[in-house]
């Protein structure tokens, strides 16, 4: 798999502690967790055992794109 998207309010915490770990083992090249409180897009990139060597705050007004899908 070369992206996966998670939409979080109330889950932010699971999502960051267990599934964002489960998605780096997994071999998941970039994960995007949209924070619904604030607004804010999390981008990890590059995982490394049960963790992503780079994560990046996107904020509200920024914007961003896939790795594989730029051009």
């Amino acid at each position: 798999m070369l992206l996966a998207i998670e939409v979080a309010d109330t889950s932010l915490r699971l999502d960051r502690r267990v599934k964002i770990p489960l998605y780096a083992r997994a071999g998941i090249g970039e994960v995007w967790l949209v924070d619904l409180t604030t607004s804010r897009i999390e981008v990890y990139r590059e995982p490394s055992g049960d963790a992503y060597r780079d994560v990046q705050i996107v904020p509200r007004d920024s914007r961003s794109r896939p790795l594989r899908f730029q051009i």
